[in-house]
């Protein structure tokens, strides 16, 4: 697997336009494609997706099963990482 990953603290650089044209373009040839939205703003994340289905995966009660916020948010709370299951 192939990562590629864009990063820079100044806004207003073309991160995000880059990211969406480049994945579209990678998509097109036939190469399998994951393009994670990472920034609160998740402009990325609206360049793909209409509103209806923002509105699915972003479900108001703040439980987030479908998105990578779900899944790191135990981390952006500081509660750290899930009990070990023996």
């Amino acid at each position: 697997m192939k990562t590629i990953a864009f990063f820079n603290n100044k806004g207003g650089v073309g991160k995000t336009s880059l990211v969406y044209h480049l994945a579209w373009m990678f998509a097109d040839r036939g190469v399998p494609v994951l393009a994670a939205d990472l920034d609160p703003q998740a402009n990325l994340t609206a360049m793909f997706l209409n509103e209806e289905r923002l509105e699915e995966i972003w479900p108001e009660d703040e439980e987030h099963q479908a998105t990578i916020f779900g899944a790191v948010r135990r981390f952006c709370g500081g509660l750290g990482i899930l009990p070990h299951r023996r």
